[in-house]
């Protein structure tokens, strides 16, 4: 090590794995990342060692900015703040508190940054507030918490002493390289591999079975495994009888769903189904890695809820080596109670998303801006999310976003959403602050604290000064007390027992509940209305809903002869974001759709040549990859390119009625070669 250099213990929070670090650091500049042998979760991908171009990227933006009359001009912090705080106020007198919507983003990683948030929002009162959890992670854990509790709790494989895995939509080498990791090395213990997808991922190659399924079928194909373990008595007939309530119902239920009626669903041979429902339901114990694909389709939750069911009654819940769950570090709930209520958001139409997290859906936003109903929305406040790339049917976001009468966006970058903002506020980055990171929806009951590494920019805001520099200015002062991140986490950390200290005197984090404790259901039952597993839901009956998972098949549009996938992950990129490192981008330069060899050679189409993908809802042009690693009925595509903006062509109306979330990875589509 060069002499000068500090080493900072610290976390990447740039994709959900938040990978323990070493951050090098030579004059107050970071230099170099490498792991932290402390921590856990401790395998870094391409994305971590290119921290220091994200933080020194040229094309960052430090100094608040306002646009006057379509050109930005630097203001000063108050200044900006002045005329947001005057601009919501206007907005509350004239059309009421629900005319604010927030939405948060990657923020909603670290601890403090939602609460204080929330906390906002409640003094403001509007019950519109919103995070990336309306498009990712909660769709699943309200599935799996249907079966098992009154809150999200989402399944997590555990690859202790595994037999047999199932990797369900999910392509961990480019999106979580630490679980591909632990994947292979069960892989070379002996543990049987199952990979379901319709793209031959490297895993797929390994695999000693790959479902090439149908995209958006997956709740039929699960439905189609419960019937076979259900009609030939592979279920654990002991933890069915004493910890599920239903099972006569869901008995009934599935034999609709035979290995041949499957196959014409999915496209997946009724053999290759029996075969997977014998080889999981014998192999004990045997772990499903379920991914965010599933949920971008009509029957998202009803998936997760298929899949929880199928852990359960084949006994695999909360064993090691099969799927584990765990409960959040107890913090301070900073919303002031009574100000808001969920359902009055403009999300209500979907009262399981509120019950289950808390907080509204983003997805009604856009029309609720255009229509006006259920009520007017005249302001909304982004922080650290880029909806121009990532929300569906872009056209119909910016039209939205231009009608707003304010716009606030915080971001490190001017990105697509930025541009078209009122008023730009400069983010600190996570490697310039101080978080606390839960890693309960990692599978973990650890907390962890991502040291500081280097001074933000003089002009930057940490997240959690938004809102209390924003609600001080507009009388709730009170409110916000904290003076700096250490009060403001302390403050939140107190139910939990755990202080900054011991934080700091453990860079590779704490458990808070014994990760070795399993069957926790024993204990003290399950928090459902049964006190058991639901196969059948009372609580989906309660909301109107179909009790038992029901399967919604994707729409279809005539001309459109193929299913587009997008949304597919890369190594080098987290949605939109790390595109503006130069050292990334020469990794992915250019953004391209995935087609079957087969199918490019029947329409003309060269690897590396310009094509057009339309949907019923638009068109862009980008290059060909040709390839046999795909379903020839099937076309894919990366998100988060604004050259070839995938949202172009996905639909904002085909949600799932359940969580709302859009049917991102089942869009009718064809493709044409040349410049057409």
């Amino acid at each position: 090590m060069p002499s000068g250099t500090r080493i900072v213990k610290s976390l990447c929070h740039i994709c959900l794995s938040c990978c323990g670090i070493d951050a090098h650091v030579e004059d107050d500049r970071l230099v170099k990342v490498t792991p932290m042998k402390e921590h856990p979760v401790n395998r870094l991908c391409v994305k971590a060692s290119s921290i220091p171009g994200l933080l020194y990227s040229p094309q960052r933006v430090t100094h608040p900015m306002r646009k006057v009359n379509g050109t930005w001009q630097r203001v000063s912090r108050d200044e900006a703040f002045d005329f947001i705080g005057d601009k919501l106020a206007g907005i509350k007198e004239n059309y009421g508190a629900k005319a604010l919507v927030v939405h948060l983003g990657e923020p909603v990683i670290g601890t403090e940054v939602p609460r204080v948030a929330a906390r906002f929002c409640s003094l403001y009162g509007t019950p519109n507030y919103t995070t990336g959890a309306s498009l990712c992670f909660a769709a699943k854990g309200i599935g799996h918490g249907l079966s098992l509790g009154r809150y999200m709790l989402p399944l997590f494989p555990s690859y202790e002493d595994t037999r047999c895995m199932v990797v369900w939509g999910h392509n961990p080498q480019e999106s979580r390289v630490g679980e591909a990791a632990d994947i292979l090395a069960a892989r070379k213990k002996g543990a049987s591999l199952i990979v379901v997808d319709p793209r031959v991922t490297p895993l797929a190659k390994r695999a000693d079975i790959h479902l090439q399924v149908r995209p958006g079928t997956d709740c039929a194909l699960a439905l189609g495994l419960l019937n076979v373990v259900i009609a030939e008595g592979l279920y654990d007939e002991d933890f069915v009888s004493n910890w599920t309530s239903g099972f006569d119902r869901l008995r009934e239920h599935v034999e609709k769903y035979s290995p041949e009626v499957v196959e014409e669903i999915t496209w997946v041979p009724a053999g290759m189904v029996r075969e997977v429902a014998r080889l999981y339901a014998a192999s004990k114990p045997a772990a499903i890695s379920q991914g965010v694909a599933l949920d971008h389709c009509p029957s998202g939750v009803q998936t997760s809820r298929a899949i929880s069911i199928l852990i359960a009654i084949t006994s695999n819940l909360d064993v090691s080596g099969g799927n584990i769950y765990n409960f959040p570090l107890r913090q301070t709930n900073l919303r002031v109670k009574g100000n808001v209520s969920v359902g009055d958001a403009i999300g209500a139409e979907y009262p399981l998303f509120g019950k289950f997290t808390s907080e509204t859906t983003a997805m009604p936003v856009t029309r609720a801006i255009l229509t006006g109903k259920p009520y007017p929305v005249k302001a909304l406040i982004i922080q650290a999310s880029n909806p121009a790339l990532t929300w569906p049917n872009t056209s119909r976001v910016k039209e939205a976003f231009s009608k707003l009468d304010l716009l606030v966006v915080s971001d490190l970058f001017m990105t697509e959403t930025a541009r078209l903002a009122d008023i730009f506020l400069p983010a600190v980055a996570f490697s310039e602050k101080r978080i606390v990171k839960d890693y309960v929806f990692d599978g973990l009951p650890l907390v962890a604290l991502s040291e500081r590494v280097v001074k933000p920019p003089a002009g930057s805001l940490e997240d959690w000064q938004l809102w209390s520099g924003l609600g001080r200015k507009m009388g709730y002062a009170d409110y916000f007390p904290w003076q700096s991140a250490d009060e403001l986490l302390s403050h939140l950390l107190e139910p939990s027992g755990i202080t900054l200290k011991q934080l700091e005197e453990n860079p590779g984090g704490i458990m808070y509940h014994p990760p070795e404790q399993r069957r926790k259901y024993r204990e003290k039952g399950l928090d459902t209305p049964s006190g058991k597993v639901e196969l059948f839901s009372r609580t989906m009956a309660d909301y109107g809903y179909s009790p038992l998972p029901v399967f919604d098949m994707p729409e279809t549009a005539d001309g459109y002869p193929f299913v587009l996938v997008t949304g597919t992950r890369v190594v080098a990129f987290m949605h939109s974001q790390m595109r503006d490192v130069d050292r990334l981008r020469k990794l992915v330069p250019y953004p391209v759709v995935e087609i079957n060899t087969a199918t490019a050679g029947s329409l003309g189409i060269a690897d590396g040549g310009w094509v057009t993908v339309k949907s019923p809802l638009g068109a862009i042009r980008l290059r060909a990859r040709v390839t046999p690693d795909i379903h020839p009925r099937v076309l894919s595509l990366q998100h988060g390119w604004d050259e070839a903006n995938a949202n172009i062509l996905t639909s904002d109306e085909d949600n799932d009625p359940i969580s709302g979330y859009p049917a991102f990875r089942t869009v009718p589509c064809q493709v044409v070669g040349g410049e057409a």
